[in-house]
């Protein structure tokens, strides 16, 4: 029967476990006393499995809280972090279960938050907010509920505003207009303002009005 042959202190504060010589797991001591681990226990086959696969949800869920706690994170974005550190996929996707289930891991969440972080400290547009949210795997449902219900709260003209303010903090336009313009429908693209709302922005930076029906 595998016994536990020796419990070492890790620098890192933890507690290798090693059976029969070899190294199994490394634990917190919370984990050693809740196994009442010690020098010269036996465990049989099924105690030694049930050991290593607690010891690595542990292992998991202390990074994910780690990481968590540096900052909001979306469920695909946490999951690959996971991975990189070497954790396996089925520990990895029941740590993200319980997490939800906690309440610590939700999309919706992470996603308002997101888009209201991105406009009103980034001045973001939606579309460059939308392909942010997506590249940290949120699913597109969400992303559009996210952005429909900033939209409805802000109401219709409040990209607009963005965008104008954006343009202000450059400064009032300088000659030659055209490229000043050009500049500026530039830098409004690369925030992620649509085309439309670009235009309109420096119609009104520019001090020009746009003629009846013309909405381009």
């Amino acid at each position: 029967m595998p016994v536990v042959t020796a419990l070492r202190a890790t620098r890192r504060g933890h507690v290798a476990v090693h059976v029969d010589g070899s190294f199994v797991c490394s634990v917190s001591d919370s984990f050693v006393a809740r196994w009442r681990l010690y020098q010269g226990r036996e465990l049989d086959d099924d105690a030694l499995v049930q050991l290593r696969s607690q010891a690595s949800a542990e292992r998991v869920m202390a990074d994910a809280h780690r990481l968590l706690g540096h900052r909001a994170r979306s469920r695909h974005e946490l999951r690959r972090r996971l991975l990189q550190k070497g954790h396996d996929d089925e520990a990895v996707a029941e740590a993200l279960a319980r997490l939800a289930g906690d309440g610590l891991l939700d999309d919706a969440e992470f996603a308002r938050c997101y888009v209201v972080d991105k406009r009103g400290l980034s001045g973001w547009g939606s579309q460059r907010i939308r392909r942010g949210l997506a590249e940290l795997g949120v699913d597109h449902g969400v992303i559009d509920a996210a952005l429909g219900g900033a939209a409805a709260a802000e109401g219709d003209d409040a990209e607009l505003e963005r965008a104008l303010a954006a343009l202000r903090r450059r400064g009032a336009p300088q000659a030659p207009l055209v490229a000043a313009r050009r500049r500026a429908y530039q830098a409004l693209l690369r925030r992620g303002f649509s085309t439309a709302v670009a235009y309109a922005a420096i119609r009104r930076w520019s001090g020009e009005a746009p003629p009846d029906g013309d909405s381009s």
